[in-house]
């Protein structure tokens, strides 16, 4: 009897470890296609950039060694240079650290301190 119910359990749990499987394999399925999406639009939007700072170039003079510089400085305006500029938050009238994407103070409501539109996004 005992063997008969311990049978059971190991058949009812090997169900239950299957279907974990199957759900974790679908979960990685879906992961992977939201990765190869997100890759396809980083993708996009760096011809698009590109596309963009060629046109800037051919109407303006500016030159690569001017982007380089650019970026340069962006990168080091959060003070740690690593290719990216960290959005810091920004002081409020009323004292308050107001996050650099919201556009009003989360305390007092007041509108968000001067940022740029890309701290926005």
């Amino acid at each position: 009897m005992y063997d008969l119910v311990q049978r059971k359990q190991l058949k009812s749990t090997r169900q239950s470890v299957g279907l974990v499987a199957d759900e974790t394999q679908r979960q990685a399925r879906r992961a992977d296609v939201a990765l190869e999406n997100l890759e396809m639009r980083l993708e996009s939007l760096i011809t698009a950039n590109e596309a963009m700072w060629q046109l800037l170039c051919e109407t303006t003079g500016l030159t690569d060694a001017h982007l380089a510089h650019r970026f340069s400085e962006l990168d080091r305006s959060d003070g740690r240079e690593d290719g990216k500029k960290q959005v810091r938050a920004n002081p409020c009238t009323c004292g308050a650290m107001v996050n650099a994407r919201l556009t009003n103070c989360q305390f007092c409501g007041a509108p968000a301190p001067d940022r740029s539109f890309f701290d926005t996004i």
